[in-house]
């Protein structure tokens, strides 16, 4: 799984490894090995879940894939820990609102009604990811959406320096359980049968 993954994360938030990323050659190399990545089923189920008239912030662009998607019918503004990611998805698309952000602080005055990641919070510490559940509520709009999804499974495992925690239902609705109300929670494909857990809550 871990092999997998590496191969189609989008997510610089990494533990001891967020300097790899800032050389471009390796962001290049990174684009070609998720070339073939188009995230159509993640945009599904995003229109799904978020009206089209909401504004949406993205951590973790990384190379921009469903920041792509994403924004052919939603008012999005793309963010990543990686200056390199921001800016090389800026020269392409100029037109495109960018933020370099950390996702556990999330150190932007701008309000959403929507944060959304894709495999991206599973990257953060336990301590971290609680922070940043309660910084997400704060940065959202009243009755703001989140729209993550996440690992299944138990316990932690780390790759080359890059943190990856794994989680069940039950310990995800516990950890959003004092900032949002959950609105659908159910696990999916990405590799095989039920490895992976979309998350859909409001905020409280």
């Amino acid at each position: 799984m871990i092999q997998g993954f590496f191969v189609f994360c989008t997510s610089i938030k990494c533990i001891m490894s967020e300097s790899f990323f800032e050389k471009e050659e390796n962001v290049k190399q990174y684009l070609e090995m998720t070339a073939d990545y188009d995230g159509l089923w993640f945009y599904e189920q995003f229109k799904k879940h978020i009206p089209p008239s909401y504004k949406a912030l993205e951590l973790g662009m990384g190379p921009g894939k469903d920041l792509d998607n994403i924004r052919q019918s939603y008012h999005v503004v793309g963010s990543d820990f990686s200056f390199t990611f921001a800016e090389l998805y800026k020269r392409q698309h100029p037109e495109v609102k960018i933020m370099v952000l950390d996702a556990v602080t999330i150190k932007t005055p701008k309000r959403f009604n929507c944060i959304y990641s894709n495999k991206v919070l599973h990257h953060l510490t336990a301590k971290d990811l609680s922070a940043s559940i309660q910084r997400q509520a704060q940065v959202l709009e009243k009755d703001g959406l989140i729209f993550h999804t996440f690992w299944k499974g138990t316990g932690e495992e780390n790759y080359e320096g890059m943190l990856f925690n794994y989680y069940e239902i039950e310990a995800l609705k516990e950890l959003f359980d004092a900032s949002f109300e959950i609105v659908h929670i159910d696990t999916y494909q990405e590799f095989k049968e039920d490895d992976s857990i979309l998350l859909v809550a409001r905020k409280k």
